[in-house]
């Protein structure tokens, strides 16, 4: 997934696109500095890629202008697939603005830029893939992420169904594979290139149990994908509550209910917190932006021994959490707000 774009002349950024978290001001400093001494290396070339961290870093210089241009990445993402649309993105800038920077004039039209960037998002969309065994609500989450009509009943999918989403002006591929053990043999070829993995099960102990295949799946498949676990069908008696099946099953769980045509903000919500992404992109992912901007206000609060304020902050934030399907996260921050109420008397 392509997570930032950056820009940077004379060792200034003169032009910067968020799509997702990547490098901090502090980060990119000290992978700025390494990226500028080794591509303008008297052999060096003006194309290539490296790994950091948790990111894939490609770059292309323009090295009679002092221009560098960034591409922040998944590890996931391969370098045969960015390189193109990185040499295309300087041809296109240069095209524009060439002349300017050589008049010592550059003034840059975020207007015309942005588009640019976002067709190049739009090439290198993220996948995301629903896995799952058959029944427990795959077919029926994409269709409710499409906003299109909701099956009331259960209709296998044969092989798998890819779709494009939008989230904001974001494309998105989703997979929806087929959950029979007759297609697992597919299963493998499916998953390959994912950026996020959304395990749906039906939040039955014997679903779950059977459902910890898709782990080790993930982990040989696509090691660098985002993983959570949807718990849907909350709404049935049969179904373990999701503190229960976070614990189980050893990662991020939200609660779901897929039938429910007013839970698609929820589930965008959920694809959108598991990618990181930035919440500017949409207006449907303002509650990320607040949940994330409540924790840093709550940890400054603790650290001034606000006590009061901070058991306010936390009792926000588990209700935000409610909101965006994180239940034990919404329960833990209950807990802490109750524990420092009865501190304080």
């Amino acid at each position: 997934m392509l997570r930032q774009i950056y820009i940077i002349l004379n060792d200034n950024i003169i032009y910067q696109r968020n799509y997702a978290k990547g490098l901090d001001d502090s980060l990119f400093t000290n992978v700025y500095l390494n990226i500028k001494k080794a591509a303008f290396a008297k052999f060096a070339d003006v194309i290539r890629s490296y790994e950091f961290f948790e990111f894939k870093l490609s770059y292309i210089v323009e090295k009679s202008l002092n221009l560098i241009f960034l591409f922040v990445t998944g590890l996931g993402d391969e370098f045969k697939n960015i390189k193109p649309q990185l040499s295309d993105f300087r041809k296109e800038f240069l095209d524009f603005y060439h002349d300017n920077i050589k008049e010592n004039n550059l003034k840059i039209v975020t207007e015309i830029l942005d588009p640019i960037v976002d067709n190049i998002h739009r090439n290198l969309k993220p996948k995301i893939s629903i896995v799952g065994f058959s029944g427990v609500g795959k077919t029926t989450t994409t269709k409710l992420i499409k906003s299109e009509e909701i099956p009331m009943q259960h209709i296998p999918t044969i092989t798998g169904e890819v779709a494009t989403i939008k989230i904001g002006k974001l494309h998105f591929f989703l997979w929806d594979f087929a959950g029979q053990d007759q297609f697992d043999f597919l299963w493998e070829k499916f998953i390959r290139g994912s950026d996020a993995v959304l395990l749906m099960t039906d939040s039955t102990l014997e679903n779950l149990e059977k459902s910890k295949y898709f782990f080790l799946l993930v982990n040989k498949e696509v090691p660098y994908a985002r993983l959570a676990v949807i718990a849907n069908k909350q709404d049935l008696p049969e179904a373990m509550k999701v503190e229960d099946i976070e614990r189980l099953m050893g990662t991020k769980t939200y609660s779901f209910i897929a039938i429910d045509p007013n839970n698609r903000p929820k589930m965008i919500r959920i694809i959108a917190d598991l990618l990181d992404m930035d919440a500017k992109v949409s207006p449907l992912l303002k509650p990320i932006f607040e949940r994330d901007t409540l924790m840093d206000k709550a940890q400054k609060a603790l650290e001034l021994g606000e006590f009061n304020e901070t058991v306010e902050i936390f009792e926000k934030i588990s209700n935000i959490c409610l909101e965006l399907g994180d239940d034990s996260l919404a329960i833990e921050l209950q807990e802490k707000a109750d524990k420092l109420r009865s501190f304080l008397g």
